[in-house]
């Protein structure tokens, strides 16, 4: 059975065009990625005397009315005599981070956009636990690098004592080597390892995890090194699954780059496969999906000369001009396998020039619904990676979407069609998240599986919805009423002009 003629078990979940999954097929339509509004004034910046740099990987999470953003913060700590190394050479980078403890710390706000940082008393500073750190507790050689890359979610398959988790890198052992460690927390304050630690692997990137219902599993997806067949490194995006985010499975990479991003027409002084990596993930499943999986991995591109000297790093292996990192957006069905939307353009650009975020941009974790909104945070830097090392304090800032906008089936003026693969699905009204602006329009048929219309539930019978709402209801001669039909076989065929639309679900009255 083709794809277009497979039964999607809806439910009452919702469904969204992120991709063809639901479409069996399209008339003068198509799905166009829809880039969110970027405020390029920070929200967040570093400014206790432990926070010289925050770094971009942190979670934002909201509980009730109070925001939560657990981050990384890195303390310049000297001993006497060391200057902050700025001329921006290798050498200074080493020096650097030789002199640099990392902390994971924690902040709170009411609106998401100004933000408290609490004196939690648990790990003393200078003598004093008047400050919002939550660890490591402990510094010394081996625990120099503290908790890197780390995310935090919170796990609906958990005993309250186990409800937060963090998926981290952490320096374990007395030779200082580094991996993936799982911690537990009943509040995300306080938090003790748990599971089979450390996973081996690189692991200084950004570090997701979270519980996937639809396959009752954990899943994990961190950084993967690997190479082509000149030798040349890069980086990818690896997955992992877990029963009980104790024992890990690494299934190997999901992302990396292939011969579209290979190819581009791009000024090269080096014929080098590597000329970007995803140097992040920010995978995560979409709330009240069936199956919407989305990634917001950062690309660090660099496809010609190296910055640093090159006694500093090997010239055809790091770094490069132009050093920048931007976001895109990958969707996908089961976590597994990726396809990038819009055209693999930025889904978040960099920022004009010399505002906080026009070199360097890292998404967070899952955004956050407020409203009728969803706000993505990332954090930015004004300088490439390879770039000022010692220079780069970081800031947070917060991006704006439509809810479920990531990806719209767009109608142009004159019209268009989309018809939907069979569906079972549960519930009493239709509900459509469309913008039809002024001059628009969409009208939904409901189908038998043949494509006949079903009696009552014709275009002639539908109501024409027009304006922009995340909440119109689909009518047929002036009814809302589609719950004599749940659990049947359905197909839905939109006939719009004029038209962008996100998602549709059924739902229940009231």
């Amino acid at each position: 059975m083709s794809q277009a003629n497979q039964v999607r078990d809806i439910g009452g979940r919702k469904e969204l065009f992120i991709d063809e999954a639901p479409i069996a097929s399209m008339t003068n339509v198509r799905l166009t990625m829809n880039a969110p509004y970027q405020d390029h004034d920070p929200v967040f910046l570093p400014q206790a005397p432990w926070e010289y740099r925050i770094h971009p990987y942190a979670t934002v999470m909201r509980e009730g009315d109070t925001f939560r953003l657990w981050y990384l913060a890195y303390e310049w700590d000297p001993p006497a005599g060391v200057e902050l190394p700025v001329a921006g050479t290798a050498e200074d980078a080493r020096q650097f981070w030789a002199h640099t403890r990392g902390r994971l710390c924690y902040a709170e706000s009411t609106d998401g956009v100004n933000w408290e940082r609490p004196n939690l008393g648990l790990v003393e500073y200078r003598g004093s636990g008047e400050n919002n750190i939550l660890g490591p507790a402990v510094h010394d050689r081996v625990q120099q690098a503290g908790w890197n890359g780390g995310t935090v979610f919170k796990d609906p398959a958990a005993p309250p004592e186990r409800r937060y988790k963090l998926w981290s890198q952490i320096v374990v052992a007395e030779e200082g080597k580094s991996g993936l460690t799982g911690f537990c927390s009943p509040d995300g304050l306080r938090w003790t390892p748990c599971g089979n630690n450390p996973i081996p692997g690189h692991c200084d990137c950004l570090n997701v995890a979270f519980w996937d219902d639809r396959i009752g599993q954990y899943v994990g997806y961190s950084r993967l090194w690997t190479a082509d067949s000149r030798g040349d490194r890069y980086r990818a995006v690896r997955r992992l699954v877990s029963p009980d985010f104790e024992q890990w499975e690494d299934l190997g990479a999901v992302l990396a780059a292939d011969e579209v991003d290979l190819g581009l027409p791009v000024k090269r002084e080096r014929q080098s496969r590597q000329i970007m990596d995803f140097h992040g993930n920010c995978v995560f499943k979409y709330p009240g999906s069936v199956d919407a999986y989305l990634a917001l991995p950062e690309v660090w591109w660099h496809w010609s000369t190296n910055p640093f000297p090159a006694a500093g790093r090997d010239q055809e292996k790091m770094g490069g001009f132009p050093d920048t990192v931007d976001v895109q957006l990958a969707t996908s069905r089961d976590g597994i396998r990726w396809q990038r939307a819009g055209g693999r353009n930025p889904f978040l650009r960099l920022g004009p020039p010399h505002a906080g975020d026009s070199k360097m941009i890292y998404a967070f974790t899952q955004p956050l619904q407020v409203g009728d909104e969803l706000w993505l945070y990332y954090g930015g830097f004004r300088y490439g990676i390879s770039d000022k090392v010692a220079l780069k304090r970081g800031a947070y800032f917060r991006a704006r979407l439509r809810l479920d906008g990531f990806v719209s089936v767009d109608a142009p003026y004159e019209g268009g069609e989309l018809v939907t693969v069979p569906l079972r699905f549960r519930g009493e009204r239709l509900a459509l998240n469309a913008d039809t602006s002024a001059g628009g329009a969409v009208r939904v048929q409901v189908e038998e599986e043949d494509g006949a219309p079903i009696a009552g539930y014709s275009l002639e019978d539908a109501g024409e919805l027009n304006g922009n709402s995340v909440r119109h209801f689909a009518t047929w001669a002036g009814s809302a009423h589609v719950g004599n039909l749940a659990g049947r076989v359905v197909r839905l065929r939109f006939l719009m002009n004029g038209c962008k639309l996100y998602s549709f679900q059924f739902v229940d009255s009231g």
